[in-house]
């Protein structure tokens, strides 16, 4: 049988002739660079798409296989993903990013204010100081005072003026 070029093969297998190099690769018979025996070609294509049924396959555009079996398991696993997240947000372990955004922003504001008030609360205690043990335990006090606060508000979910619960 006379050979043709990649145009009539590509025309007789209903495929573009870059499916057509594709499938050269993947091991379609050609006589020369650019000449195909029709017959050939057209029976290992046969050959190929029974392999593709065979494993419950489809081809793609770049050559590759999608399974059904392959799909399911897929869409499966995104399901039990999905639900595995929905579960834990139920259950507490998982939260919105929004929440834990606005959470931290009040709790870096929090911290911002608490740290911003310590000069103007501390001035008056600290005039006519002139023990330097004394100015410092007073800062450390303070300081240790507004932390305790920031966490109680950690504690609290946010909200430092819950009463202290008892351990």
């Amino acid at each position: 049988m006379p050979t043709v070029d990649v145009k009539k093969v590509a025309g007789a297998l209903n495929l573009t002739e870059q499916r057509v190099q594709q499938l050269v690769k993947e091991g379609m018979p050609r006589e020369a660079r650019g000449q195909y025996d029709p017959v050939k070609c057209m029976l290992w294509y046969i050959r190929y798409l029974q392999q593709a049924l065979e494993k419950k396959a489809v081809p793609t555009l770049d050559g590759g296989f999608v399974g059904e079996r392959e799909e399911r398991v897929r869409l499966l696993r995104a399901d039990a993903d999905l639900r595995e997240m929905e579960l834990a947000k139920e259950r507490g372990l998982l939260v919105a990013l929004p929440d834990v955004e606005a959470t931290l922003t009040d709790l870096v504001l929090t911290t911002k204010a608490r740290i911003m008030a310590l000069p103007p609360r501390l001035a008056p205690e600290l005039v006519g100081e002139t023990s330097r043990v004394m100015i410092q335990a007073k800062i450390e006090k303070a300081c240790k005072e507004s932390l305790a606060y920031l966490a109680r508000a950690v504690n609290d979910g946010g909200n430092p003026n819950t009463p202290k619960r008892s351990s």
